[in-house]
């Protein structure tokens, strides 16, 4: 069985979106904005949590009204932290958000080496609708994506499904990304 986040939805001319008076994609590319990968899994949580609005994302500098805390977030991650060319450290990441809008959302870290649990906690924010962002690490580096459900069957989870900033996402489905536990080497 597939468990999906409730608070987004598919809309055939839309894909994955989420529902502001209007269905509108979640989904950002690399690209799209300015900054990392983290930074762009940053900004589609805060779409599926309603923080931020596509159109205020769509218009970074422009006239669209934004809260203080939200201006004050974009200028932190576009304009004094932008284009970011070895990724963004979570931990920056975690201060800025925190600093910035820990009204509405609060960035807690959790150590895969700390936390044995990791696709325990990946199921439970899931099932409580919230996504998270999970990080891809091999040599050379890291990723970042967000993940937004999961298929398990009565052994457990055996896919996690994400929205990965670093390709395009298929109008067809809620996720570009999938995480297959339990299949190859390597932690």
């Amino acid at each position: 069985m597939i468990q999906i986040i409730d608070n987004i939805y598919f809309h055939g001319e839309v894909g994955c979106c989420v529902y502001n008076r209007k269905y509108y994609p979640v989904h950002l590319r690399q690209g799209d904005l300015d900054g990392a990968c983290a930074v762009y899994c940053v900004m589609m949580y805060l779409l599926i949590l309603n923080v931020v609005t596509r159109r205020q994302l769509e218009d970074l500098y422009g006239k669209i009204r934004k809260k203080d805390s939200i201006k004050n977030l974009f200028k932190a991650l576009f304009e004094n932290k932008g284009l970011v060319r070895d990724g963004f450290d979570y931990s920056n990441l975690q201060s800025i958000i925190n600093r910035h809008i820990g009204d509405y959302v609060i960035a807690k870290a959790q150590d895969d080496e700390q936390d044995l649990h990791t696709i325990d906690r990946i199921k439970e924010c899931i099932d409580n609708g919230k996504p998270i962002m999970i990080s891809a690490q091999f040599s050379g580096g890291a990723h970042a994506m967000l993940a937004v459900g999961y298929e398990f069957d009565d052994s457990g989870i055996f896919n996690i499904f994400c929205l990965d900033p670093g390709f395009d996402c298929p109008p067809t489905s809620y996720w570009n990304a999938v995480i297959a536990l339990n299949q190859g080497s390597g932690k």
